[in-house]
């Protein structure tokens, strides 16, 4: 058995117009392999910023296999050089982290303004999102300056999900020779997180269950809008090909 999970975010901006950047994982026990994209749709943007990485681990190899795509190459990375690159772009990179909601919140949320009016209401029916039956949560924060405006679809639970992310640390621990190993446990940005940024005593009610899809419209000077959803999350039968790259793929020879 195997997990196939696929999200996508997207950032839409004045200047820069809109990226793209989706996100594959496949795992099963022993095995996983990550794929990222990134989809500027500004040609400038695109000639400098079109990337599609991508990594291997498999329990018992000494070291992991990362690679390129677009260039159509492969390197070997040791494990000690690997962990502590992760441990730096989870801190100053990661699209969906906690260090990008701190900048998010800076830019998005007009303190000098403090009166917040923050409301939120819940649909009472359930719609089809990507194969999920899920409930839309709607949450505006404004004040007399700006708006933000929250779209989130939840479901109650997501079990998939947590076995595919058991699994994932499972490996990665396998391979950390660190006690202190940084997990990298995903961070979801919600309509929570700001609420409470904005207003930590409202008073509303919370979103019950697990994100499958969100939007943001930001009205924002600079920022227009941003989006989450996951696009797959199934199983299949377990397929060793579905951890290889291409034999076409050249071996270079990198630190990263």
């Amino acid at each position: 058995m195997q997990i196939k999970y696929v999200t996508e975010f997207s950032l839409d901006a004045k200047v820069i117009g809109e990226v793209i950047i989706e996100k594959e994982e496949i795992i099963a026990p022993g095995y996983f392999k990550m794929d990222s994209k990134m989809y500027p749709k500004s040609w400038v943007l695109r000639k400098m910023f079109n990337e599609n990485d991508g990594e291997i681990m498999i329990r018992g190899e000494k070291n992991i296999l990362k690679y390129n795509s677009k260039d159509k190459e492969y390197w070997l990375i040791n494990v000690d050089e690997y962990f502590k690159k992760v441990k730096k772009d989870t801190v100053s990179r990661s699209p969906l982290s906690i260090s990008l909601f701190s900048i998010l919140f800076e830019n998005l949320i007009d303190t000098t303004d403090n009166k917040f009016i923050i409301q939120r209401e819940k649909a009472s029916q359930l719609e089809k999102i990507n194969g999920f039956r899920a409930k839309k949560w709607t949450t505006t924060i404004q004040n007399s300056k700006q708006k933000l405006l929250f779209e989130e679809w939840l479901v109650k639970e997501l079990s998939l999900k947590d076995t595919l992310d058991s699994l994932k640390l499972d490996i990665i621990g396998s391979f950390n020779p660190n006690k202190d190993r940084n997990k990298r446990t995903s961070y979801m940005i919600s309509s929570d997180d700001f609420v409470w940024s904005a207003d930590s005593t409202a008073v509303l009610d919370s979103l019950e269950g697990r994100i499958v899809q969100s939007k943001i419209y930001c009205g924002h000077k600079f920022f227009q809008s941003m989006s989450f959803e996951i696009k797959e999350l199934y199983t299949s039968s377990f397929d060793a090909v579905s951890f290889t790259i291409p034999e076409t793929y050249e071996r270079v020879e990198k630190n990263d």
